[in-house]
């Protein structure tokens, strides 16, 4: 993942998008985009874009005070999705292979994304999009299934909220196919919507 120019306005936007989100305060706003705006010429292109806005985060942070701006959009996130956890249990459940149906759901949670310029749509757009028959772009659940026969310990990486619902609907699976030690991992400090 290279950084473009393209990435700094977007920085200064998603800035702005995540200041309301945390402040009403204009004047806070306002210090995040002048804050940005000062940081943008020290910028090197060589950073990676995620490396790019974790400096926006933290400055967003050190003005509002506040080290999640996307809490109440996650909690919505993940209640929207348990409230379909039922449905896609019995997908799961009814499928034929239960372990690629879970795997699939999984696939397509990880659409779940509020990173700048993204739009996932909703829930059930992505329940109704992994269900259907369609072929994956990079399959690599065969050597997957053949490599679960043989571990004794998995470590799945949790990606973000609303997402990990679709996980955990695929570590039950799992567990189902084999009863293995599995350690669920997340960041360590909130990003964006990460869980």
């Amino acid at each position: 993942m290279k950084a473009y120019l393209d990435c700094l306005p977007c920085l200064l936007n998603q800035s702005l998008k995540v200041a309301r989100e945390v402040t009403k305060n204009e004047a806070k706003q306002k210090r995040v985009l002048d804050g940005i705006a000062t940081m943008i010429p020290k910028l090197s292109l060589d950073l990676k874009p995620p490396e790019i806005a974790q400096f926006g985060y933290r400055l967003i942070t050190k003005i509002t005070g506040d080290s999640d701006p996307f809490r109440r959009i996650k909690d919505e996130t993940n209640q929207a999705v348990l409230a379909v956890y039922p449905r896609l249990k019995e997908m799961v459940l009814d499928s034929e292979d239960g372990l690629f149906t879970a795997c699939r759901l999984a696939i397509a949670g990880n659409s779940i994304d509020l990173g700048p310029k993204f739009e996932y749509g909703s829930v059930t757009d992505i329940v109704e999009a992994a269900g259907r028959p369609m072929p994956l772009a990079i399959n690599g659940y065969e050597r997957f299934y053949s490599n679960l026969g043989n571990c004794k310990h998995l470590l799945y990486l949790g990606d973000n909220a609303g997402e990990i619902v679709f996980d955990r609907l695929f570590i039950e699976e799992i567990q189902r196919f084999k009863n293995i030690e599995i350690c669920f991992v997340v960041r360590g400090s909130p990003v964006i919507n990460d869980a």
